[in-house]
């Protein structure tokens, strides 16, 4: 039997008003390689986390509303160190960030293992940025006022592939399940992240060179519409797994009951 690519079946499916991850998240075989992305051989994959060597870990999604947001937001900037991303918002104005999101890996003692930096945006907003390299703080004040309908990916990292995957799963359910949310963009100078898009066969819709501090930054756009999300089977395995599976996986929904029924 001739089973039709992705790109056809998620072409099918949007006539009869249905998404891919709605079919897929009930095939058995389909959720064992998706869960197979957070699980496999965690214990022996290489960290470039100096202290971290495949502990237990949680993740949580933050914003503003956070103590902990705005210096995790300034960590992810010096980490990224793409100049575009420069915000230095006073505290009057920290209002702006309302729709910036961060989710954050944390191990034993709160290390800080992985990360990742949303925008819910539209997609005007999104050109914009691709054609003249606005800064953050520009961005986010012109996404404020606009109905959203697009995600924009500032960073997204992780001390070992399975966190990677981990925090990718994050935003990727959450895209997928705002039904409104009709396209995706990473834009990012991290190798690490660049090479994972590669490996996952996303195709560079722009790249920009930068002098900054007498060193060039490379900046890469990647820009899928919500088919072309649903078509490409990397994306799709991480986009089923809901912030329940991914807490099952990990083991922290078990310690949260036991941790409730203490406190009861």
């Amino acid at each position: 039997m001739n089973i039709p690519s992705l790109a056809k079946q998620a072409k099918i499916v949007e006539l009869y008003d249905n998404e891919l991850t709605c079919i897929y998240a009930c095939d058995k075989e389909f959720i064992q390689e998706s869960s197979y992305l957070i699980m496999c051989n965690s214990s022996q994959q290489k960290s470039i986390h100096p202290y971290y060597r495949n502990d237990e870990y949680q993740i949580q999604t933050i914003d503003i509303n956070d103590d902990r947001f705005y210096l995790v937001l300034k960590m992810i900037l010096r980490y990224e160190g793409n100049p575009t991303l420069a915000i230095c918002p006073t505290l009057e104005e920290l209002d702006c960030l309302k729709h910036l999101q961060i989710s954050v890996a944390t191990a034993f003692n709160g290390q800080i293992i992985g990360h990742s930096l949303f925008l819910k945006t539209n997609e005007s907003v999104i050109k914009e940025i691709t054609e003249t390299n606005k800064d953050l703080g520009t961005t986010i004040k012109s996404s404020v006022n606009n109905e959203h309908d697009a995600m924009l990916v500032f960073s997204s990292s992780g001390a070992t592939t399975q966190v990677e995957n981990s925090i990718m799963s994050i935003y990727l359910n959450q895209f997928s399940e705002l039904k409104k949310m009709r396209y995706l963009c990473f834009y990012t100078s991290d190798g690490n992240l660049i090479r994972k898009l590669r490996a996952a066969k996303l195709k560079t819709c722009k790249h920009t060179k930068v002098i900054h501090k007498e060193r060039l930054i490379n900046i890469r756009y990647y820009f899928l519409n919500r088919s072309e999300l649903m078509a490409n089977r990397f994306l799709l395995k991480l986009a089923i797994i809901t912030p329940q599976k991914l807490g099952n996986l990990l083991g922290t929904n078990k310690k949260e009951k036991i941790n409730e029924d203490t406190n009861y």
